[in-house]
């Protein structure tokens, strides 16, 4: 009898849409809960296919969760339909429409480019679900960008779910730092010779997809540690802020660290609005370094039990440069603390005005160090200077970046040779192989470098995005990174907490310059893009900490 009241008061429609308004929240949930809470913790037969087993269980995931919004979405349209033959008006929905976002339209652009590219492909099959164990194709793509769309639309924020994602990452990053001392409570290792643990970590699995689960996701809680005023808050992000610089110099992927720097880049501008900020990134520099060197430590005082890690993590957590920034840091830190307020404010501004520069001097010392690599590459300068480095990273070769140098050539010289119509849209989502071992010169090459394994990427995302979606579909994913760093950053001066966001993608898009897109990384990406816009548009938008 209630019901029928209440039917009868508020009207057929509104308690329709208020029903679906609340199973939409649960679908949210449980859909955040699998994916951040669940999945990175997921493994089956330690790392015995754990990137197909990972990818099953996202799939599956998403398409349920999917499918039952779609339903949701069409009793939607048909709740709409039913208003507008009863004459009322609809014109709201058109508001909403309107109000989308350019992050929004970033990211539709790019799936519609990836449709494209699709219809484009000589093997559908094949671009549809992507090489075996990257399974990047349209599916996933599509799913992608639904993910975003199913997570950013929603406007009242969920509680406890980036709290469920920082313990479920901090187990990740604890577990990965666990390993790298021969510490196994899980068992993965049994069984497994040194050169599989070198290359293997945690529940993510192989160490690149590791290293580029850890750059997306990190910095979420990092901020909150920068951020947070509460003492409580600060000791627990605090811990979960250590263990993310004690993986970071562990994990074993150079990537990581142009990561890294991207984010301090970006993170140290935005701290010089006030001195407050920029003494908690102060205290964060001195954080990460003095972790480094902690590690450091560790790692001399159980030197047998140790797991082997390359040059540069060893530099960056057992060099007298590790101790000598701590050092310098904590000095500086102090000298600002105990600054005048004026001569603080004169800094910030000055500092303001000169960190604008930043960009355009990385950008220039980029381009520098490309045309030393090509001068050092090509003999010049043993030729006109008898000089020539050797380092690896300075010698441009088919070894250079552990054979990204084969991979990036090649990629190049399969470009060259595409039709005009695929130039500017690619051969198809993930279809890098599929199209690359069907061009008989091509596929030859790649034969002859790689006798007993099959070259599925460019291991470059920009540049495996111009293989497979063309220039067009390259410039519409560099717009949804690009623009959506510069969306967030910009949202974080109504709410320091957005730039969080802008951080994540800051990460993800340093670490790819050398890696790819896969189930630990990408959907996370989207994700993250999906909860900053969802914040956004919360009616207590300026007060969510």
């Amino acid at each position: 009898m209630k019901i029928k009241k209440n039917i009868q008061k508020n009207g057929f429609v509104k308690e329709a849409k208020d029903f679906m308004s609340l199973i939409d929240t649960c679908i949210i949930y449980a859909f955040l809960i699998c994916m951040l809470g669940i999945l990175p913790l997921f493994y089956e037969n330690r790392y015995q296919f754990i990137g197909s087993i990972k990818y099953n269980v996202f799939a599956k995931t998403s398409r349920f969760f999917l499918v039952v919004e779609l339903i949701l979405i069409m009793i939607r349209i048909c709740l709409y339909i039913y208003q507008h033959f009863k004459g009322e008006s609809i014109d709201y929905l058109l508001d909403e429409i309107k109000k989308r976002s350019i992050l929004d339209m970033a990211v539709m652009v790019y799936g519609v480019c990836v449709i494209i590219s699709f219809l484009l492909s000589k093997d559908k099959t094949f671009a549809l679900n992507g090489a075996d164990g990257w399974n990047m194709g349209l599916y996933s793509q599509l799913v992608f960008v639904g993910i975003y769309f199913l997570i950013s639309w929603k406007k009242q924020w969920l509680n406890g779910i980036l709290e469920l994602h920082l313990l479920s990452s901090g187990i990740v990053f604890l577990l990965g730092i666990l390993h790298r001392f021969h510490i196994d409570p899980l068992n993965m290792y049994v069984e497994l010779s040194l050169e599989y643990k070198i290359e293997f970590l945690s529940t993510i699995g192989q160490a690149t997809w590791y290293s580029s689960y850890m750059c997306t996701v990190f910095a979420i809680g990092v901020v909150i540690f920068y951020l947070s005023k509460d003492l409580k808050m600060r000791i627990l992000t605090g811990i979960y802020t250590v263990l993310c610089f004690a993986t970071f110099v562990t994990q074993n992927s150079d990537s990581a660290y142009i990561a890294i720097a991207g984010i301090y880049l970006l993170l140290g501008y935005f701290s010089l609005r006030d001195k407050e900020k920029w003494l908690r990134f102060l205290q964060l520099i001195i954080v990460m370094f003095a972790t480094f060197a902690g590690v450091g430590l560790l790692q001399r005082v159980f030197a047998d039990r140790i797991i082997p890690l390359d040059s540069l993590s060893i530099f960056f957590s057992q060099s007298i440069f590790t101790w000598s920034v701590l050092v310098f840091s904590l000095v500086i830190y102090f000298l600002f603390k105990n600054m005048e307020e004026e001569k603080m404010q004169r800094f910030l501004y000055v500092s303001r005005k000169i960190y604008v520069c930043v960009p355009i001097l990385v950008v220039i010392g980029i381009v520098g160090l490309i045309v030393f690599i090509y001068l050092n590459t090509s003999g010049y300068l043993l030729q006109k200077f008898n000089y020539q480095s050797s380092n690896m990273y300075l010698y441009f070769n088919n070894y250079w970046g552990n054979h990204r140098g084969f991979n990036w050539s090649i990629a190049m010289e399969a470009y060259k040779g595409f039709p005009f119509v695929n130039k500017l849209f690619g051969i198809g989502p993930d279809s890098f192989a599929s199209y690359m071992y069907n061009v008989p010169e091509i596929g030859d090459k790649i034969r002859s470098y790689y006798p007993n394994l099959r070259l599925t990427n460019a291991h470059c995302e920009y540049l495996n995005s111009l293989i497979c979606y063309g220039a067009i579909g390259l410039i519409s994913w560099l717009t949804v990174l690009i623009g959506g760093i510069r969306y967030f950053y910009n949202k974080a001066k109504e709410n320091p907490f957005m730039i969080a966001f802008a951080l994540c993608i800051m990460g993800y898009a340093c670490h790819n310059i050398f890696c790819y897109q896969q189930v630990c990384c990408t959907p996370f990406l989207f994700i993250a893009l999906g909860i900053g816009e969802s914040l956004t548009k919360s009616e207590n938008f300026n007060t969510i900490k």
